[in-house]
């Protein structure tokens, strides 16, 4: 049976997310608990257990998200013992994004309220995906839930539950851009000629958190709550993907900060009107490439980096934090390919391998007509384990990721990072040094166990 086949069989016979959800509650333990917990099975083969005690890369990680389909704490709790099962130490968790808010801050009740319950994105726009498997998705959003936040109880087992396993986890807050969930709970955060404008109604992108005393005292108050609730080092502030451009075309924000790189210059004059494509000048106020936009992303990132300081924290970010004033101190996640990587090996910071074309897992693992719904740009375990990752003094590890549009329930997710998570797992453990044919070898029998034990669904003979 095709990937897709498989799939939907599993769906079918597992029910939903909330069934499941309400399941484990009434149970009291997540499954791979209740089972015995995948420490408990036979040894694993990958990595090599003839490989070296000490690891090729200190960072074997994997990235979660749970912005855009909030992942039952069953489901977390499951996929750390997997990964602890394969030697994977890192559990980046992207919990705010702008389709959701995923956890609590005191004093903040509409931040789940309301940003944790938010209706899924129309995601028509993608292009990266078959029009008939975003169509399935679709469908399959219908019929489960994927909003809800994680209280401080939930976030405190799944952080003990990684300590007892080995596994860090890092919780990112992606800031001040991909912001809209909060904004949606707090208007006053975001742009302010949309201030009282109705989100339906918005003429153009509000997910930027605007500078000024209310963002920066909002951001210190959700960095505080981060570090109660995760004692890892480093705390990931995003910083990917900011629409500069809606800063430059704020009269307001020129007049208070000046139209370029450097410091503020004077003033400008002028009253906040929605923004105009006409407006939009090549290189000038409005362009995204004045500088300003630049030099205000740096101000959230000192404000940040100042705020985790003062607890001994440290900060990371995407590689297009890179694009805008940093200090050297912030850990880089190099996610794109031919651009973030370079970009991150001679910037003179510590980095993380994540190229896109490699150690995305969202993407499809085969042809995108018969797999579950998945975005294009195929990546195989051997793509995975041939992975070019640069000989860097500054390079820590390796990390995968798993972005979920489109991945709705527990069998889609597994399918996506199965067995495709056992090549990073190898590959980040052991170092260039591998050999397809014996690793292949090792990754059948290693398929054949997630079969057996009910993480994949298991292979079915004609009829």
């Amino acid at each position: 049976m095709d990937g897709m086949g498989d799939w939907l069989m599993a769906v079918r016979e597992s029910g939903t997310i909330q069934e499941r959800r309400e399941a484990d509650a009434r149970e009291g333990e997540p499954r791979a608990r209740r089972s015995g917990g995948v420490e408990q099975a036979a040894a694993a083969l990958v990595p090599d257990p003839g490989a070296p005690d000490r690891p090729a890369h200190e960072w074997r990680g994997l990235m979660l998200d749970s912005a855009r389909t909030c992942w039952g704490v069953e489901v977390v709790h499951e996929l750390l013992e997997l990964m602890a099962r394969y030697r994977l130490n890192r559990l980046h968790w992207h919990l705010t994004d702008d389709s959701g808010w995923r956890f609590e801050v005191p004093g903040r009740p509409r931040l789940t309220s309301v940003g944790a319950h938010l209706p899924r994105p129309d995601y028509s726009w993608y292009g990266n995906i078959l029009p008939e498997k975003r169509e399935a998705a679709d469908e399959r959003a219908a019929e489960v839930r994927f909003d809800g936040s994680y209280g401080a109880e939930d976030i405190a087992a799944v952080v003990e539950h990684a300590r007892e396993l080995g596994i860090e986890v890092m919780p990112e807050v992606d800031l001040p851009g991909h912001m809209a969930a909060a904004i949606r709970a707090h208007p006053e955060l975001g742009d302010p000629r949309l201030a009282d404008v109705d989100p339906a109604d918005w003429p153009h992108a509000n997910d930027l958190l605007w500078p000024g005393e209310e963002s920066f005292d909002f951001v210190a108050e959700v960095l505080e709550v981060v570090m109660d609730l995760f004692p890892f080092s480093l705390v990931h502030i995003g910083g990917d993907e900011c629409k500069h451009w809606l800063w430059e075309s704020d009269p307001e924000l020129v007049r208070r900060y000046g139209d370029g790189p450097e410091v503020a210059r004077g003033s400008s004059s002028g009253t906040r009107d929605a923004v105009r494509p006409e407006a939009v000048l090549r290189g000038g106020p409005g362009s995204g490439r004045s500088g300003l936009g630049a030099r205000l992303q740096g101000m959230f990132t000192d404000h940040a980096r100042a705020v985790l300081g003062r607890r001994g924290r440290r900060p990371a970010a995407w590689d297009e934090l890179l694009e805008s004033p940093t200090s050297g101190e912030e850990v880089i996640l190099a996610w794109r390919g031919a651009g973030g990587v370079p970009l991150a090996d001679r910037s003179g910071h510590d980095w993380i391998y994540a190229d896109c074309t490699r150690l995305y897992l969202n993407r499809v693992a085969g042809d995108p007509a018969t797999e579950p719904p998945g975005m294009f740009g195929p990546i195989g375990a051997r793509d995975i384990l041939e992975l070019p990752a640069p000989d860097s003094a500054r390079l820590l590890g390796i990390q995968a990721a798993v972005w979920t549009e489109f991945i709705l329930d527990r069998e889609h997710l597994l399918h996506q990072l199965f067995p495709r998570l056992l090549a990073v797992a190898e590959r980040a453990w052991v170092g260039p040094d591998v050999e397809w044919r014996d690793f292949s070898a090792r990754l059948e029998t290693e398929t054949a166990w997630l079969r057996a034990h009910g993480y994949l669904p298991a292979l079915r003979g004609p009829g």
